[in-house]
């Protein structure tokens, strides 16, 4: 039980925390030091923490040897990378092509190509949690959630819907949310990055749940008129990323680590 329960240790880890003290896990989550050096002694044992110095604990190299293998074998990354690269080919200079996942109530970025010409910063770098309510990227993924899903999602972020004008109420969100998987494709103009335009679709499973998002990321200069075929552009991408993963990941991952 202590290594199940020792994973929760592993979601103090962040930019602005990246290193704690057995005392200081301890007093976070509320346990014992007896059961918080029994977490961490587990987290080490299999590398996903490591000792750095002065009783402080930082993320271990098990975290990049896991990070390596998703890189040469998830069958999404393996059907993707091939497609976005065909897809730049399609957006203006400065643009790029986003790859990202649902994780919790937040999405995260695995995979980005750039296209020609000066680039500006992107929000969505990769591993970088992203909200779930703002922005084309994400946005597309929240309206395939399941009613169930959404409505618990809704609930949790009920006031910041409201004080940002977003929703008013659950009924007014659904409908949103509804209307957006009807369009088949969710715009955003500046919502994260200034001077920024996102373009994106949802990435589907076998049940139709959504797996993530497909996307431009284009210039701000970039005209508006061009919205729909690029939108056409990205639907294309995502069932051929989705024919990808049903029909050749495995042989894919293998020569990958060939």
């Amino acid at each position: 039980m202590a290594t199940d329960r020792s994973l929760s240790v592993l979601r103090l880890f962040t930019l602005e925390t990246p290193a704690w003290t057995v005392e200081q896990i301890a007093r976070t989550l509320e346990v014992s030091m007896s059961t918080a050096y029994r977490y961490v002694l587990a987290l080490e044992e299999v590398g996903l923490v490591a000792s750095s110095g002065g009783g402080y604990y930082i993320l271990g190299p098990a975290i990049l040897q896991l990070d390596r293998q998703i890189q040469l074998t998830d069958p999404l990354l393996l059907s993707a990378r091939p497609v976005m690269n065909r897809l730049a080919g399609y957006a203006p200079d400065g643009s790029v092509v986003l790859l990202c996942r649902a994780f919790a109530d937040t999405v995260l970025c695995i995979h980005q190509v750039h296209t020609k010409g000066p680039q500006s910063l992107i929000s969505y770098e990769r591993g970088r949690p992203m909200p779930l309510l703002r922005g084309a990227t994400s946005r597309i993924i929240l309206a395939h959630e399941p009613t169930r899903r959404m409505k618990r999602l809704y609930e949790r972020h009920q006031e910041e819907l409201h004080s940002s004008g977003m929703a008013d109420s659950w009924e007014q969100f659904r409908s949103q949310q509804s209307q957006l998987r009807k369009t088949g494709y969710a715009v955003s103009f500046g919502e994260i990055d200034p001077d920024r335009i996102g373009i994106a679709v949802a990435l589907l499973g076998e049940a139709r749940q959504p797996i993530g998002s497909l996307s431009f990321v284009l210039p701000g200069s970039a005209g508006q008129e061009h919205i729909p075929i690029l939108a056409s552009v990205l639907a294309t991408g995502s069932r051929d990323i989705a024919a990808g993963m049903q029909g050749g990941g495995e042989d894919e991952a293998r020569r990958a680590s060939a």
